[in-house]
């Protein structure tokens, strides 16, 4: 993570946006010294929005759990079983 002044950000701004959302770099804006703010993508902003509700929910974190000790364990399922059990279903038509 970059950081710069204020200033320097407000001189930059629209470099800063550019690059924010090509390279999805952040960059930490310090005002008289000390962190002020900082400057990311929206689309990095929601994806850390979306990381904080789904982490606030224990039963999906269980699931994320689950899912991955499944896939240490070598339990997984092909994509023709996973069609087969949506059909089943009723979550995919055939």
């Amino acid at each position: 993570m970059t950081t710069l002044s204020l200033a320097d950000a407000r001189a930059n701004l629209s470099k800063l946006v550019e690059s924010a959302v090509t390279t999805h770099e952040r960059f930490e804006v310090t005002r008289n010294g000390a962190r002020a703010a900082v400057i990311l993508s929206a689309a990095d902003y929601d994806s850390l929005l979306e990381t904080v509700d789904v982490l606030s929910r224990p039963d999906e974190v269980g699931a994320l759990a689950r899912g991955l000790a499944d896939l240490e364990a070598g339990a997984l399922s092909s994509a023709d079983e996973m069609r087969a059990a949506l059909i089943a279903r009723g979550r995919l038509t055939a």
